[in-house]
């Protein structure tokens, strides 16, 4: 068992690893004056201990927090995250598509707030970048729904939703063709995040928002279904901890112990 100052050593490396050399990334405004036992906490807890846990890859760990706190509304650890994101790897492009993909599960409004931010990193640190237009507008709209169709059950083989009606025209109907529609048929089958990515920024935006229905079992089921393994969720749900709360995460923990039971998984 490591010792609380080699957790501290970790969170440091950790912390230096992701900040590109810049020292602002290990400060944290306020409870560096007010609380300095809180910061030693969490260099030591979250830096140290969750963080450079093994069983996912330090950008999908990147990818679940910039997804919770955006879904959370913290903006300003938002930015310093979105930086540390480019600084371990994921392209522009990728952490763009991020912010894309979780149009239907935070809103617009949090998504143009996560835009305006990048677009700032990007003009600060030089980045020139060229946006992807991959939606054909050219497609019929019984076209795009089909597509999202054939991606939902790519995706999740249940591809009827626990909100479904039996009356096509039910407004709960005509949603779920528009989801299907945009969701899984124009974001869904954008480029630059694979799979894994795409299942963690649903189990991450829903966790922290504390989604607990049917439609995070049928998320994790999902998250499997495309190649995550029982070990990388459940890495997924303790990385968010420190973020948004370990009620959610045990929480979301104990839901995917049950999915894992049913379809005969072991962690």
């Amino acid at each position: 068992m490591s010792t609380l100052e080699e957790r501290f050593q970790q969170g440091q490396a950790m912390r230096n690893s992701m900040s590109g050399g810049d020292r602002g990334h290990f400060t944290l405004p306020g409870t560096d004056q007010l609380a300095p036992d809180l910061k030693r906490i969490i260099d030591e807890a979250l830096f140290g201990s969750i963080w450079t846990r093994p069983g996912l890859d330090i950008k999908y760990r990147c990818i679940c927090t910039v997804t919770s706190l955006m879904a959370l509304g913290q903006l300003p650890l938002l930015r310093r995250h979105i930086e540390r994101c480019l600084n371990v790897g994921l392209t522009p492009q990728q952490v763009v598509e991020v912010f894309i993909q979780l149009t239907f599960y935070v809103g617009v409004p949090s998504v143009e707030a996560a835009m305006r931010i990048t677009r700032e990193i990007f003009e600060d640190k030089g980045i020139q970048f060229v946006p992807t237009q991959a939606y054909d507008t050219s497609r019929t709209v019984e076209e795009l729904n089909r597509v999202g169709l054939e991606t939902h059950q790519q995706h999740i083989a249940d591809v009827a939703a626990p909100e479904s009606s039996d009356d096509p025209d039910s407004p709960e109907m005509q949603l779920e063709k528009l989801i299907n529609q945009y969701h899984w048929g124009a974001i869904y089958t954008r480029p630059h995040l694979d799979e894994k990515a795409r299942a963690i920024c649903a189990l991450a935006s829903m966790t922290v928002l504390g989604h607990y229905d049917r439609q995070i079992r049928r998320r994790i089921s999902g998250a499997l279904r495309v190649g995550m393994t029982p070990v990388e969720i459940m890495e997924v749900f303790i990385q968010l901890t420190l973020y948004g709360g370990y009620f959610h995460t045990r929480t979301a923990m104990q839901i995917a112990r049950s999915v894992f039971a049913e379809q005969g998984v072991t962690v």
